[in-house]
């Protein structure tokens, strides 16, 4: 063995990500570095052999139209353009993982056809399901917004006009009542402060 290719191999071997030739024009994979089959839980030959058709029996169904864009768009790449594509692909036990993969043209075997391909494949499912529960989170605090700026504040801001109108006229006589009628209002203020504050950290631009 070559001490240049004895050094690829040991890349191989100690990266986290798959990397792959694909012959496109007989629509089979020619080179894996082993680390998706791994990933996946398919022998070596079952891998290979799943390839068939840029791995449409083991794609998640509503992703592979994604798929056959990205092939549109790998043909109709320039040398050294980058493709990259985000889908769900099936493990040998029946679960789906996302895959994140960055392809380019190796070859053309004439002007307008891709004869072979380069591609770097990785797992990328913790980054999804991550991105997933931050927009859930995002989802949840534009609600809580909205509520606040018009299913609490508005109540609130028409009981400080009242209290404000209350105070205007001088029919209040006990002292006791304009306590309360104070106290009601600092309370208030308070509250609509709290709103403010609410809004501002949920504010979502």
């Amino acid at each position: 063995m070559k001490p240049g290719t004895k050094f690829i191999n040991s890349l191989f071997e100690i990266a986290h990500v798959e990397f792959q030739a694909y012959d496109l024009c007989n629509d089979k994979l020619i080179f894996s570095s082993g680390v998706a089959h791994q990933l996946l839980g398919y022998s070596e030959d079952e891998y290979f052999k799943l390839s068939s058709n840029f791995y449409k029996e083991i794609i998640y169904p509503d992703d592979f139209p994604k798929v056959q864009e990205t092939v549109e768009k790998i043909k109709a790449s320039k040398k050294g353009d980058v493709i990259e594509m985000t889908v769900r692909v099936r493990r040998s036990d029946g679960f789906y993982i996302w895959v994140y993969s960055r392809q380019m043209i190796l070859e053309r075997k004439h002007k307008n056809g891709v004869c072979q391909i380069i591609r770097e494949v990785e797992d990328v499912t913790q980054l999804v399901e991550l991105q997933n529960e931050l927009s859930g989170k995002v989802e949840q605090l534009k609600i809580i917004s909205f509520k606040n700026s018009h299913l609490l504040r508005n109540p609130v801001a028409s009981i400080i006009g009242l209290v404000s109108l209350i105070e205007e006229h001088d029919d209040i006589t006990s002292e006791h009542s304009r306590q309360i009628l104070h106290f009601l209002k600092e309370a208030i203020i308070k509250l609509d402060h709290v709103i403010h504050e609410i809004n501002d950290v949920a504010r979502l631009d």
